[in-house]
């Protein structure tokens, strides 16, 4: 029974039992996102928990490496492959990126600790593990059974016998820098500088070209345990799509619906404006006769009092013309009779 004296200790669905055949060896897998968080979520969901999950901070540990993990396929009637003393770890990361600095020292420290703690040879007897190609599974890989079964050292997910995965998708600088000896060896590793120091700043939504990895496979279990399960599949939602010409009778019903609208609008502008003008007229209506009701007023009384004036002297000079005329005709007549 062993557990790393400088790792976390996070343990989440236990063992898959104990090992049954085969020297001690090494699995490098990549967890296939970029946070230690995010595989913690996937293992806990599928049950499919390594040894140990590494991220350019911390080394956590979930199994002793003692027991059997979880996060290889084991297929019915073959070899054995969690339960054949496979020390298994999680590289936060992608196999069709490289790995930065902080996080491959963290595997090389956990490495050298396992090869002294439980005698793993610092070499890789199925070869080195393939990089991808243009993003992608480079194909081709050796995952030789007999080796597996007889051979100590470090495999990567990709040469693992019954397994499908091509992770960790290592480059030969990298490989070999996992497996030197932190205190002697990584400085003379060829094209060390080719290995990033921090991630890009798309790191953290980066999308996984092999999105199955985590919980991908159903680990056999142990006698009286149940199995992880695999990971649903995920697809993505469909969005229906309108028939040919849908958008454009949408478009007239929506044009042909403004236009009544604004019909509708018009129409009831103008009623608005006949019922204002109405109750205008109404208004002055009411103004006048109001106003034929009301007693007269000073002003107008003064108007009456000068016109009934007039009159009574224009009646006066009628009056006074007429007796002078009078007055006339009687001087003729008297003027006559003499």
């Amino acid at each position: 029974m062993a557990r790393c004296p400088f790792a976390v200790w996070m343990e989440i669905s236990g063992s898959s039992g104990s090992y049954t055949s085969g020297p001690f060896k090494i699995v490098h897998h990549t967890t296939e996102g970029s946070s230690a968080e995010g595989a913690f979520g996937a293992f806990r969901a599928n049950r499919s928990d390594p040894h140990f999950t590494v991220d350019s901070s911390k080394i956590y540990q979930h199994i002793d490496t003692g027991r059997a993990a979880r996060a290889l396929r084991n297929a019915a009637g073959g070899v054995q492959t969690n339960r054949d003393s496979a020390i298994q770890i999680e590289v936060v990361g992608f196999a069709h990126r490289p790995k930065v600095m902080a996080t491959l020292k963290n595997v090389q420290k956990l490495c050298n600790w396992l090869e002294a703690e439980h005698g793993i040879p610092k070499v890789w007897p199925n070869g080195l593990p393939k990089p991808a190609v243009n993003g992608h599974d480079p194909g081709g890989h050796n995952r030789n059974a007999a080796n597996w079964d007889n051979k100590g050292g470090h495999y990567g997910h990709s040469q693992v016998p019954e397994n499908t995965h091509w992770d960790p998708g290592y480059t030969a600088t990298e490989a070999a820098f996992v497996i030197a000896d932190a205190a002697t060896e990584s400085i003379y590793i060829e094209a060390l500088e080719t290995i990033p120091l921090e991630e890009g700043p798309d790191f953290a939504t980066e999308v996984s070209t092999m999105p199955d990895h985590c919980g991908g496979y159903a680990a056999a279990p142990a006698a009286g345990e149940a199995g992880p399960r695999a990971k649903p599949k995920v697809s993505a939602r469909r969005t229906s799509t309108p028939a040919r010409g849908s958008g454009r009778t949408a478009a007239k019903a929506g044009r042909s619906s403004a236009r009544k609208s604004s019909a509708s609008k018009s129409k009831s502008g103008s009623k608005s404006k006949s019922t204002r003008s109405q109750s205008s007229a109404g208004k002055s209506s009411a103004r006048k006769r109001s106003a034929a009701r009301r007693p007269a007023t000073k002003t107008s009384k003064k108007t009456r009092k000068i016109a009934g004036r007039k009159n009574g002297a224009k009646g006066a000079t009628k009056r006074a013309a007429a007796r002078a005329s009078n007055m006339a005709k009687s001087s003729r007549r008297k003027s006559q009779d003499r």
